[in-house]
């Protein structure tokens, strides 16, 4: 039954999210925690059903699980932005960001987003990547052998390839492999096409039936 996250979870699932090949060590010390108090969290997490245990045990995100990461990813994305905007060195922007990505509303981020679109602004990724909820998730989100149905292409630098290769709204693709640099392989009408990191997040869809 999900509930009001804590921060130390929404700090688990933004983790998990970022860099899914942790092992739990390394987790705890990303987060600052200690392994049992890690565990808590992460029981805290399964409780809530936005993480559940794979064969091996180990959590992965949830569809509300990666839902909520991804809010919580985006406030501190684009929180950090703009802090570096001010001046403020990248690592400080990030501490800054920590503190308040847990509080600051929907409509501020939203707001605060706009304000940042202009390209070159900052040297991280647009604050304002990602679709609508309504969209689903960036083939980024899904796991290896997820069968998912592709619901929006956001306009970019690769648009026109990406129509061309058959990646459209309405098409089902499956996620074959992930890659150690966060590019993805999907498989689209029998054909297994490699998509980068930039690419993939530009892609959303929803887990197939």
């Amino acid at each position: 039954m999900t509930g009001t996250a804590t921060e130390r979870e929404e700090d688990l699932l933004e983790a998990i999210l970022e860099s899914p090949d942790l092992d739990r060590a390394a987790l705890a010390t990303r987060l600052g925690l200690e392994p049992a108090d890690l565990a808590d969290v992460e029981m805290a997490a399964v409780a809530s059903g936005r993480l559940a245990r794979d064969g091996s045990g180990f959590p992965r995100l949830t569809q509300e699980g990666h839902r909520l990461a991804r809010r919580i990813h985006r406030r501190h994305r684009t929180l950090a932005c703009f802090f570096e905007q001010l001046g403020m060195a990248r690592d400080a922007a990030d501490r800054e960001a920590c503190t308040l990505e847990h509080g600051v509303s929907d409509e501020a981020i939203a707001r605060l987003a706009d304000h940042l679109r202009c390209p070159g602004r900052c040297e991280r990724e647009s604050p304002c990547e990602g679709g609508d909820e309504s969209d689903g998730l960036s083939l980024l989100d899904y796991g290896e052998g997820d069968r998912v149905n592709i619901t929006a292409v956001r306009r970019c630098g690769r648009y026109r390839r990406l129509m061309d290769m058959g990646v459209v709204p309405g098409e089902t693709v499956i996620v074959r492999r992930r890659l150690s640099n966060r590019a993805i392989v999907i498989e689209v009408k029998g054909c297994e096409i490699g998509l980068s990191p930039e690419c993939a997040a530009t892609v959303f869809a929803t887990p197939c039936p």
